[in-house]
């Protein structure tokens, strides 16, 4: 729980006291309706990326213990392991934590339901969490393996091996939270190329000046060698692919098939301002009809004599009518082709006749 204050007549008792400060109470709406959902969602989804991303790059090193008799040696120079997660892979998190807005302030404040997903936390449930965690293990095995199977049986050494499972590690991890953004920038954009560029310039760099750094075996000119060579870029490109592939396929349907609420009221960002007004005039058709049904069932157990039901038992009490309309303005809430004349006429009578006991 946060403490809000509101500075008043009273003074700043409250204020000093409390976690966040307002000025006036009609701040209050917009402090927990955007921002407290958006803090919300950018919290949760970076806790799941930072699993996410030590999973994935840790287990390299795992799986890496099979073909060395686990003498936890490492494929890759350990100035690279400090760089990767101090540098290479740090800015663009932090970028996706202060920018990223799955949905508009504007849509938030209309549809003030929005708020309950926080309530419920629907972005960080434990099937979410080892959805996650699966995923990660499943890249790393990819990214592992894909580079091991195409090299095997030639004579590179340990750090030659290593560097494309660094390379596409990198690409695999960078995009994957560009997959999870919802509000990408050119400023997402920019620090993405960055920290690539950056890790190319680094390991350019670092091959060019590090002669002896860990001998016998050193990372003098790997990367200027494995620019030159076309397998090096076959690789990478065909290691991201397949890693990120079940990801994107992931939330291509998550989109399609079943898109939860906020994923719903997204689609209300991208309508013109006359088909967003009437969008959102059936979103909110589709919850008065719900308080409808709700009503209509306790008045009908109020007559006839039975107490009152709970919730669930309200639920089962709708009838086939009010059941029907109820599915009916739920499917066609964000349906572009409800905008007609004929539609909107239809969700009017319906909701009428809901409104009256059968």
């Amino acid at each position: 729980d946060i403490g809000i204050g509101v500075s008043g007549q009273e003074g700043m008792q409250a204020v000093m006291a409390s976690d966040f400060a307002i000025s006036q109470f009609r701040h209050l709406s917009k402090l927990l309706l955007v921002h407290g959902h958006w803090c919300y969602t950018r919290l949760s989804n970076m806790i799941l990326y930072f699993f996410y991303k030590n999973v994935a790059y840790v287990n390299l090193l795992f799986w890496y213990q099979f073909f060395c008799g686990f003498s936890g040696t490492s494929m890759t120079d350990y100035w690279v392991l400090i760089f990767f997660n101090l540098l290479f892979t740090s800015v663009p998190p932090i970028i996706y934590g202060v920018l990223e807005k799955d949905v508009s302030a504007e849509t938030l404040l209309q549809l003030p339901e929005l708020y309950r997903s926080g309530q419920r936390s629907e972005e960080y449930l434990p099937l979410t969490f080892w959805i996650t965690l699966l995923d990660a293990f499943y890249q790393s095995l990819v990214c592992f393996f894909v580079p091991y199977f195409t090299y095997q049986g030639s004579d590179i050494d340990i750090f030659t091996f290593g560097n494309p499972l660094n390379t596409a590690a990198l690409f695999i991890i960078l995009l994957h939270l560009v997959i999870e953004s919802k509000s990408l920038t050119w400023i997402h954009m920019l620090v993405t190329v960055g920290s690539i560029l950056s890790y190319f310039f680094f390991a350019l760099a670092f091959g060019a000046l590090c002669v002896t750094c860990n001998p016998p075996s050193n990372p003098y000119g790997i990367m200027r060698k494995h620019m030159l060579d076309p397998v090096f870029y076959l690789v990478c490109v065909l290691t991201t692919f397949v890693a990120l592939l079940p990801r994107f396929l992931y939330r291509v349907l998550q989109g399609s098939v079943f898109p939860s609420p906020v994923l719903r009221a997204k689609y209300f960002d991208r309508l013109p301002p006359e088909e967003r007004a009437e969008a959102l005039k059936r979103w909110r058709g589709t919850a008065k009809v719900n308080h409808v049904a709700s009503k209509h069932a306790s008045q009908s157990a109020a007559m006839s004599g039975r107490p009152t039901p709970g919730s669930s038992a309200v639920l089962a009490m709708k009838s086939a009518t009010v059941s029907t309309v109820e599915q009916s303005t739920r499917e066609t809430a964000l349906d572009r082709g409800c905008s007609e004349p004929g539609a909107s006429k239809m969700t009017g009578s319906s909701a009428k006749h809901a409104g009256h006991p059968a």
